[in-house]
């Protein structure tokens, strides 16, 4: 006997027999089963589909899923795969109300296979579908630059129908919309999709018409009212002056960033040319904008000018002031030397006779000059409509000493 374990060939077939027996007991399974042989399976969970009127009736209780007892032809369960079958119960002929015992439908499983459902019977209850108007809010999210306000949206249309079955609609408390604001600063339009919410949330089981809305979001912008400045480019031609120059407003509001706002002390104006212009006139000119990034109102502003004959007036000893001198510097006008200027002026007679000598101002300008003579421009300041006559590069010559 000891001989014979000793054979290598008996050792290999003992060998062998032992594997395949340890492989038979750890792939013994109930499913898949050897052909021809009668078994019985349990499929769990399977997911109960409920056929009805869905277009008047809303499915407000029912069971999801029964389990399945099977019996039969082994190769005839092992064909059986979840896309295979289906389980229903049909309540298509059913109206409104609590339903009891509902039996439970398969199809799609093999001829050769018993089934059994558990439950076998089941309680459904349906609702008749009602609607109810509801008015749309918009929740607006996103923070403005600084300085600027959304106003109120405006919604098309502001109000839906929400179609669903009575205890759910019993819980509507809002029909919502979002519109996002970041960074805006203009006037935001989108099309909105709706959210039906109860007191604990989202509504899924319910119907919104329409599902999207437009929203309007206008969008303001700082605003500050400023005082309108109007220049006049070009004089009228030789012998007549501007008697007055009146504008139909004379602040605007100007919108936009805060911090171009606060820089604007004056906003400028259209600026005339009355080149050509003999007699009184009225122009409509639109207002610039003197940054891409602000607004005007109003965009347009009447101006409206009288002309008359130009008369002359001559100014004696107009005072030359020096302006700019640096710190510790004092100066003298040494040319002329008076320190003074004569000067004619050209205007309007009415003008002309209300001048003074101190509505004058010569200036000479010294910024950055070191100590020394030094020979420099004289600027002339008038009163509004006045001009200079005869030659307006008038030089005086200046000491700068410590």
């Amino acid at each position: 006997m000891d001989k014979w374990f000793e054979s290598d060939t008996v050792l290999k077939l003992v060998a062998l027999g032992l594997a395949i027996m340890l492989w038979m007991t750890v792939n013994e399974k109930p499913f898949p089963f050897a052909r021809g042989e009668m078994v019985q399976t349990t499929i769990r969970n399977v997911t109960l589909e409920v056929l009805y009127d869905q277009e008047s009736l809303e499915l407000t209780d029912a069971p999801s899923n029964v389990n399945l007892k099977l019996s039969g032809d082994a190769s005839s369960i092992n064909r059986i795969t979840p896309d295979s079958y289906r389980v229903y119960i049909d309540l298509r002929d059913f109206g409104p109300g609590k339903h009891r015992g509902i039996p439970v439908k398969w199809s799609g499983f093999p001829s050769g296979v018993k089934v059994e459902a558990d439950p076998k019977q089941v309680s459904v209850t349906l609702e008749e579908k009602q609607q109810i108007e509801v008015p749309v809010q918009v929740d607006l999210v996103g923070d403005l630059p600084s300085g600027f306000k959304a106003g109120e949206p405006v919604i098309k249309p502001t109000k839906v129908l929400v179609r669903g079955s009575e205890s759910l609609l019993e819980e509507v408390t809002a029909v919502k919309g979002v519109v996002n604001l970041e960074g805006s600063t203009e006037t935001v339009s989108r099309s909105v999709a709706l959210q039906v919410y109860g007191e604990n949330g989202p509504l899924h089981k319910v119907e919104v018409t329409p599902s999207v809305v437009e929203v309007e979001v206008p969008i303001t912008a700082p605003d500050r009212s400023i005082p309108l400045k109007v220049d006049v480019a070009k004089y009228p031609p030789k012998g007549y002056a501007i008697a007055g120059l009146t504008a139909d407003v004379d602040r605007v509001t100007v919108y936009g960033p805060e911090e171009t706002l606060n820089g604007l002390e004056v906003y400028p104006g259209p600026s005339l040319d009355l080149s050509g212009v003999t007699k009184d006139r009225t122009f409509e000119l639109p207002i610039p904008l003197v940054d891409e990034r602000l607004k005007v109102q109003p965009k347009t502003v009447k101006i409206s000018v009288t002309i008359v004959k130009a008369e002359t007036k001559r100014l004696k000893g107009v005072p030359i002031r020096v302006n700019g001198l640096g710190d510790g510097l004092k100066a003298d006008v040494i040319a002329p030397e008076s320190g003074k200027v004569d000067l004619v002026v050209i205007g309007a007679p009415k003008l002309l006779d209300n001048i003074k000598l101190q509505d004058i101002r010569a200036v000479v300008d010294a910024s950055n000059l070191p100590p020394g003579e030094h020979l420099r421009p004289i600027r002339v300041n008038l009163p509004a409509y006045v001009q200079l006559k005869g030659d307006p590069n008038l030089e005086a010559r200046i000491r700068i000493r410590r």
